[in-house]
């Protein structure tokens, strides 16, 4: 358990925080897109790939919507990994923050957009 806290504390330290915009709120995405390529390369990415997890947890909660099981069938861990794989190669430049936010929404056909857009009753 102890490489685990090490690898996080070192990771707040190795990965300077970089603010994201998603639905008009800031957060921190301290996590980029080649980070994620070369950690998944050099099979050295398990708390990239928890964190990644994470979000997509945090993101289903707090908008209320399935994602894992959004289509029906289940979405493995390792399809989401490799979604945001293609991602990153796609868009280099980008955090995987969007990344999550955009696998969000194609996995659940958009209904994670609508949720976090709907105007409040």
């Amino acid at each position: 358990m102890k490489p685990v806290y090490i690898a996080i504390f070192a990771l707040a330290f190795i990965a300077p925080p970089a603010a994201s915009r998603a639905g008009g709120v800031n957060v921190q995405a301290p996590l980029n897109c080649a980070q994620w390529a070369e950690a998944r390369k050099m099979n050295s990415s398990n708390v990239y790939e928890a964190y990644l997890v994470g979000l997509l947890n945090g993101l289903s909660l707090g908008s209320g919507t399935e994602f894992w099981f959004a289509t029906g069938a289940e979405l493995k861990r390792e399809q989401a990994f490799y979604w945001m794989d293609v991602y990153c190669q796609a868009h280099p430049l980008a955090d995987v923050f969007t990344g999550t936010v955009a696998l969000m929404n194609e996995n659940t056909n958009n209904e994670y957009y609508r949720r976090v857009s709907a105007q409040p009753e």
